[in-house]
C-alpha cells in the first residue's frame, strides 16, 4: 500500500498541475485582467458578462508559476536525487525558458512604440522570436537527453506514466471545452 499510494497521489497532483499549465497557454482568457464585482441579475449566482480587454491573451507570469508548480510536483514524484539535481535543473530551466514571456508583444501593445515602428519591423520581430524559440527548443532537447541519461529505469517508467496521464487529461479537457464530452474535465 505504501509503495503505490504516494505514486498515484503524486501522479494525480502532477497531472492536474500540468493540465493547468498547458491550459493556461491554450485558454485566451487565462490571466487577463478582469475586475471582480458582485454578481448581478435577478439571481445572485449570475455573473457579469465577460468583457474582453486589450492586451496579451495570457499572463506569462502565471504560466511560469503553474509550470514551476508542475515541475516541483514532478521532481517529488520522480524522487530526483541529489546526484541527478544538475540534470533536473538543466531540464527545468530549459523548459521554463521555452515558455512565452510576452516581451515581444509589449512593443506592439504600446501605441507610441507602434507608431515609431519602421516598415517590416513586425516581420523581423516574428522571425527573431522564431529563431530564439528554435534555440531554446534545441537547448530543451539537449537537457532532456541529459536528464534521461541521469534517471533510473524506475524513474523513467514513472515519468512515462505521468506523461500518459497528462496527455489523457489534456484530451479530456479539450473535448470538454468543445462540449464533446459530458462532466468535469479532470
Amino acid at each position: 500500500m505504501r509503495a503505490t499510494f504516494p505514486t498515484r497521489l503524486t501522479t494525480r497532483i502532477a497531472g492536474a498541475a500540468a493540465v493547468l499549465g498547458l491550459v493556461a497557454a491554450a485558454i485566451p482568457t487565462f490571466g487577463s485582467a478582469q475586475e471582480l464585482t458582485a454578481p448581478t441579475g435577478p439571481w445572485a449566482c449570475e455573473q457579469e458578462p465577460f468583457v474582453s480587454e486589450p492586451g496579451p491573451a495570457f499572463d506569462p507570469t502565471a504560466i511560469r508559476l503553474v509550470a514551476g508548480l508542475l515541475l516541483s510536483a514532478q521532481e517529488t514524484a520522480l524522487g530526483i536525487r541529489s546526484d541527478q539535481m544538475d540534470a533536473w535543473r538543466g531540464y527545468t530551466t530549459a523548459l521554463i525558458a521555452l515558455l512565452p514571456s510576452g516581451e515581444r508583444l509589449e512593443r506592439w501593445t504600446q501605441e507610441k512604440q507602434r507608431a515609431e515602428a519602421q516598415a517590416f519591423d513586425l516581420a523581423q520581430d516574428i522571425a527573431g522570436a522564431a529563431i530564439e524559440r528554435a534555440e531554446k527548443a534545441r537547448a530543451l532537447q539537449d537537457a532532456v537527453s541529459t536528464l534521461k541519461a541521469a534517471l533510473t529505469p524506475e524513474q523513467m517508467s514513472m515519468a512515462k506514466q505521468m506523461q500518459t496521464t497528462l496527455v489523457e487529461r489534456i484530451i479530456r479537457f479539450l473535448q470538454w471545452r468543445r462540449s464533446e464530452a459530458p462532466g468535469m474535465p479532470l
